[in-house]
This record gives structure tokens, C-alpha cells and sequence, in this order.
């Protein structure tokens, strides 16, 4: 029967035994962490930016659609009597 101590010492990656998943630990300096971490952050700008810009791209094209659509709609040509009665 193996213990703890033999399984700690056979497996360094993540195991699977009978009271569940030892993740495996890495210990690096801070330096390497802070790049690291500035490494994601510029990666989930470029992300957010790139969505961003999906957005935006969608944006414009429901403009162009409802800029095409106003002018069949009664009501808009109704506002439009109305500001040209106010001036």
C-alpha cells in the first residue's frame, strides 16, 4: 500500500489518488511574476480592444440601418412637419 509520503515523491505533476487532486506548486522570483502578470494584461487589452472594436463595427452598422429606415416611418415625417412649422 503506498502513503502519501511515496506518492509526493513519484509523481511531480498533478495527481489523481483516492482523496483527490494534488495540484503541483511552482515558485518563481516576483520580477518573473510581474512580468508575467504585465504579459496578461497587455494580452487581455488586446482582447478587450479587439471586441471593443467588434462592437463599435456593429454599432455603425445599426446606425446605417436605422438612418435607412427612419424616413419610411410615418411618425419621423410627422417630427420632420413639426420642426420645419417651429422655425
Amino acid at each position: 500500500m503506498l502513503s502519501y509520503f511515496d506518492d509526493f515523491f513519484t509523481t511531480p505533476f498533478v495527481t489523481q489518488h483516492a482523496y483527490g487532486i494534488r495540484p503541483t506548486v511552482y515558485v518563481i522570483p516576483e520580477s518573473e511574476y510581474a512580468k508575467l502578470q504585465e504579459q496578461q494584461n497587455a494580452q487581455q487589452v488586446e482582447r478587450l480592444e479587439a471586441r471593443k472594436a467588434d462592437y463599435l463595427g456593429v454599432v455603425e452598422q445599426l446606425e446605417k440601418q436605422i438612418a435607412e429606415l427612419q424616413p419610411a416611418l410615418p411618425a419621423a415625417e410627422k417630427d420632420k412637419e413639426l420642426a420645419a412649422a417651429e422655425t
